[in-house]
């Protein structure tokens, strides 16, 4: 069969399929009708190696399935515990400089706080002096 697709000419050969008629017999709309179906053509399936929930299995080409030897398993928790471990130093020194940091960071507040409560009691402002030494407590 000659086609054309924008322009293109081709020729069109749909492949044969082989149909066979069952015995199943049914009616649509009054008359009678086999059912009909194509001849199952088998075509090879890929052979993998597949995991599931920890379980090893292989398919076959013809899609069965087939037990296979278990391997030692490779835990991701092992493998994470090799790179903290390689990163350990690093993170040492990282977790002192937050603590320095945090701890200047506590001072500073602490400097702040101080001053702010020198100049609450040379105005005389009883209630943000208690305000402020409140919060002192809350730090200490």
């Amino acid at each position: 069969m000659k086609l054309t697709y924008r322009g293109v000419k081709y020729d069109h050969n749909p492949p044969m399929l082989e149909v066979s008629e069952s015995d199943i017999l049914c009616k649509y709309r009054g008359r009678s009708h086999r059912y009909s179906y194509v001849r199952h053509v088998p075509f090879p399936q890929p052979q993998s190696v597949l995991v599931y929930r920890g379980a090893a299995y292989q398919t076959d080409r013809h899609g069965q399935r087939q037990s296979v030897e278990q391997t030692p398993f490779k835990s991701v928790f092992s493998a994470f515990q090799r790179k903290l471990a390689e990163l350990t130093p690093l993170m040492d020194e990282r977790r002192q400089l937050l603590h320095e940091a945090a701890r200047s960071h506590s001072e500073s507040i602490q400097r702040s706080l101080e001053h702010r409560i020198a100049v609450a009691r040379e105005q005389g402002n009883t209630h943000l002096l208690q305000q402020l030494e409140d919060e002192m407590r809350q730090m200490a």
